[in-house]
């Protein structure tokens, strides 16, 4: 399963749309629900999308708490304008798995979430 996290409703329909054609997709407009519907469902989220610019809880904290329910998941950064050294070190550790600039080259973005879904599925049956 996808779990797509973003402020902006309008790309939120958008992904949710075109992920739902290869996989159970879910979407949500913060962190904190994306964040327990992640822990009611672990072990079903393969890959999470998610915004670094949100209210609440910025998309690197999102990835934090992710990674803590499940260490498995993959999480996939998207910004419009982010500072790269402070994402840098999230690569580094694989917190976080890919970063996507916006506006979002979609085939590189659903091949790259396509991607992290059979690896997380590969990792996990081991």
């Amino acid at each position: 399963m996808i779990v797509i996290i973003d402020d902006n409703n309008d790309l939120l329909v958008s992904l949710k749309e075109i992920f739902s054609m290869t996989n159970p997709t879910e979407a949500f407009t913060n962190g904190p629900q994306a964040l327990e519907f992640i822990r009611k469902n672990k072990g079903q989220v393969a890959a999470c999308v998610v915004d670094y610019m949100m209210p609440e809880m910025d998309g690197l904290e999102v990835a934090q708490r992710i990674k803590d329910i499940d260490k498995d998941v993959f999480v996939i950064l998207m910004s419009g304008f982010v500072d790269f050294e402070k994402v840098q070190p999230y690569l580094k550790n694989r917190t976080i798995y890919q970063f996507f600039t916006k506006p979002l080259n979609m085939a590189s973005l659903v091949k790259t979430t396509d991607d992290a879904v059979r690896l997380y599925k590969k990792r996990t049956l081991i």
